[in-house]
This record gives C-alpha cells, structure tokens and sequence, in this order.
C-alpha cells in the first residue's frame, strides 16, 4: 500500500478485486485519511474506534464492526486487536450498481427489533464465511468467495444505506475537494512552521473562513489536524528508527515543544520517550498505516 498519511490507495489482492486482509495491531493511531473505496473492519477482539467528521465516533469491539464510506476522511485508534479488512473499491461495486455512489452506508451495531438483530448476524456471518474460504483455499474458492462479495453488497445496499440526494452529493463533492487540497498541501509542509495565515493565503482564503471551514467539516481546528500529522509522523519514527527524539521533533517541524507534548499525551496517554520504550519492550514494529506486525 502506498500512503502519504492522508490519501490511502487501496492495493487490491492479487486474486480479487477487493483489498481483504486478517490485520493484528498491537496499537496504532491512523492520521486523517480518506480512500475511494468502502472499508469495513470487523473486529475479532480488541478494540478500534472510527473517528469521523463532525465528532462522530463508531466503536468496534469483539464481534462488531464499522464502515469508512469512500472519500470520507477518517481516522482510526487502535488497542490492541484482531480484525479483518475489507475495503472494496467504488469503481468495482459501480459496475453492478451505479446508483451505489449516491448511497452512503451505516449498519446499527445495536438493532431494537428481531429483523433487524437477523440482518446484523447475516452480515457478520457473511464476513466471517468469506475469511474462511479465503483462508483455507478449498477448489473454487474464487467462486464463493466472490458470490459472498455480491451478497455482502447487496445487503448493504438495500438494508444499510440512504439515498443521498445529487444536489448533496455534488456539495459535498466541492467541499470534499477543498479539503483534499489544504490537506494534502499540511501533509507536505508540516515539518516547517506553518499557521493558518500561511495556508489562507496559499488558497486564497479569509484566515477566519477558513478556520471555521475547516472546524466545520474535519471537526477539529487547522493546529489540531497539523499536530495529528506531525504526532504520527514522530510516532512512527520513535517506533521504527533509534535516532534521538530531539532530531525527530526537529525533523517534523515540532519546534513548540510544549504544544507538542500536549498532543502527543492526549494521543498516547505518556511521553515520547516512554512511548519509545513501550514498543521497544514489546518487540513491536510498526510498518504502514495497516496497523503494526510483531518483528
């Protein structure tokens, strides 16, 4: 998988057209992103919570699941799990169904009624079925593995999504490709000093306009957002190399140490130098935004 911390491009298996994995995460923290495909994590055990835009949090824990739509910038926080990953691109379910686009998708973790506990476990199953097949390989795996996809889909789609109306759609579509843009423009200079001056002016925006634009749809401020990307930046640096901690502050432009600090423990709960040494007790080593593996 290729990733610049923001736009996540989706590497399908070799043998389908969809990306599908078992990952095991010690603990991670995944910056804002987006992807044009429909992910679904279904959590083993542990636990991972989805943050999405406008303070909306979805929490998996054992036996439950949640949903990225494509093009929704999210970020993910990870203890330590199990789980397995589907994210099926947008260009592969539009060719069966090209009203799909206009749909975002939601499944109730908690359905109040008998038919909708029913639909829930058939989800589940559905996806369970399809590791399974995919993990043991039997003759014509392809075969079933691909009629559970289809099936999977098709349940989303008429049990688990709205219609989102073109006008909305096209909104979105706007702000969506404003966000891109000053995201990805943060991505590459967040190791120097930049300010919301800074990036007003490089689009041409009201520092004030753009704030609240930004509040509004990332629901976190411009420092907020510039600070996740730089702690994630230092985190997989701490977790991967032994240079000191000063030369990757340094590096990653965290010149106000103290405001530093102060997201860094709102994110991982202890300093950089303790979190170094937790994953160095450990032996864990973080290799993409998948999550980590066990060297």
């Amino acid at each position: 998988m290729e990733n610049n911390f923001k736009h996540e491009i989706v590497a399908n298996n070799p043998d389908i057209d969809v990306r599908f994995y078992l990952s095991k995460d010690e603990g991670s923290y995944v910056s804002p992103h987006w992807h044009n495909s429909l992910e679904i994590v279904y959590v083993i055990s542990g636990k991972v919570t989805l943050n999405l835009p406008k303070g909306v949090k979805q929490t998996a824990c054992d036996g439950e699941f949640f949903l990225a739509n494509p093009r929704e910038i999210h970020s993910v926080l990870s203890e330590k799990n199990e789980a397995l990953v589907l994210q099926i691109p947008q260009k592969f379910y539009e060719k069966y169904a090209p009203s799909m686009a206009l749909r975002k998708f939601a499944v109730d973790m908690t359905p109040t009624t008998d038919v909708g506990k029913t639909r829930l476990e058939r989800l589940k199953k559905i996806f369970l079925d399809m590791y399974v097949v995919y993990d043991v390989r039997p003759e014509g795996y392809l075969l079933r593995f691909n009629s559970l996809l289809y099936e999977l889909l098709f349940s989303l789609i008429h049990y688990h999504s709205e219609k989102i109306m073109q006008k909305d759609f096209d909104r979105d579509n706007k702000y969506f490709s404003r966000l891109k843009e000053i995201m990805k423009y943060i991505d590459e200079n967040h190791s120097r000093p930049i300010s919301v001056s800074d990036i007003a002016k490089k689009f041409s925006y009201n520092p004030d306009y753009l704030a609240r634009f930004f509040k509004k749809y990332m629901n976190c401020s411009v420092t907020d957002y510039i600070y996740s990307v730089r702690v994630a930046c230092v985190h997989l640096d701490l977790v991967n190399t032994d240079l000191p901690i000063g030369e990757i502050l340094e590096e990653h432009g965290c010149t106000n140490h103290s405001l530093f600090m102060k997201y860094f423990r709102e994110q991982w709960g202890c300093s950089p130098k303790e979190h170094r040494k937790n994953y160095v007790h450990q032996n864990i080593k973080i290799v993409s935004s998948e999550g980590t593996v066990s060297t």
